[in-house]
């Protein structure tokens, strides 16, 4: 009886060793499965993809000096200035769709309407990462607006 008894208990831990091993190998085996597959048809000198993160700082440049106007949603609307004056602040998902990026490049840089210039503050590389940045996303584009490639006005 004990025989039997030990020979149950191993044939148990036995199973039970097989049973663990296929799992861990059915589960290497689903996740390469699941991953994206690199193709070939890919030139190799084609740009890289995007990072997530590749308008970060133009984000936080949003955050910084844009959003107490604008709002983080772009809608804009009434904003009152510390002197008083009350100001109807234009929505970025809609205003400059339909201009050049070097129009909002350079509302950015000499500012206008109640907007304040931010020549002093923002370089080129971050005014035009800013124009990007609206583009994407409160205009909805991944690209560069109306077929033009950001650029600062010459100072």
């Amino acid at each position: 009886m004990k025989f039997f008894k030990l020979f149950l208990v191993a044939t148990a831990l036995a199973l039970f060793g097989i049973a663990c091993g296929q799992n861990a190998s059915d589960n290497r085996t689903a996740s390469v499965n699941t991953r994206p597959a690199a193709t070939a048809a890919t030139p190799a000198s084609s740009a890289p993809a995007a990072t997530p993160d590749e308008l970060a700082a133009a984000a936080a440049d949003f955050a910084r000096f844009c959003i107490s106007c604008h709002k983080a949603d772009g809608t804009g609307g009434p904003f009152e200035l510390e002197d008083g004056t009350k100001l109807k602040v234009p929505s970025l998902r809609e205003h400059g769709r339909k201009e050049h990026d070097k129009h909002l490049a350079d509302q950015i840089l000499n500012g206008g309407d109640g907007m304040p210039a931010f020549k002093n503050r923002l370089d080129e590389e971050r005014i035009n990462a800013l124009v990007r940045f609206v583009r994407r996303e409160f205009h909805g584009q991944t690209a560069t607006g109306v077929g033009a490639t950001p650029a600062a006005p010459s100072h």
